[in-house]
């Protein structure tokens, strides 16, 4: 079966961060993702349990991006303020009025629907 993983280990995130897709059958989604000799980790322990290995070091060894798993991990997730602000930018006609949306809603510059 293929698929494609989403999320903040997501394969589009691997791809914007400058992984390259390879494809393999046996591999998560069928393609894993290199970049400098290193592979993108979608979920390190599901990885742990089907490698049968216990510590990231244990990964490491076999070439996997530890570090940037847990740097992707600890960012800060984006605020749905923020994510609503970026709707508005898009969408906007005239900046910094309001976005017609449906049945008198309206998106603000803020980010607020009213």
């Amino acid at each position: 079966m293929s698929y494609k993983y989403v999320g903040k280990h997501g394969c589009d995130v691997a791809l914007r961060m400058g992984y390259k897709e390879c494809p393999d059958e046996n591999a998560y989604g069928d393609a894993y993702y290199i970049k400098d000799g290193l592979k993108w980790i979608f979920n390190i322990t599901g990885l742990k349990k089907r490698l049968g290995v216990y510590s990231d070091d244990d990964l490491r060894k076999q070439n996997y991006d530890v570090d940037t798993y847990y740097r992707v991990k600890n960012q800060q997730e984006e605020s749905t303020d923020d994510e609503m602000q970026s709707l508005y930018h898009n969408l906007a006609v005239e900046e910094g009025e309001p976005v017609y949306l449906e049945e008198g809603m309206y998106l603000y510059p803020d980010g607020s629907i009213r």
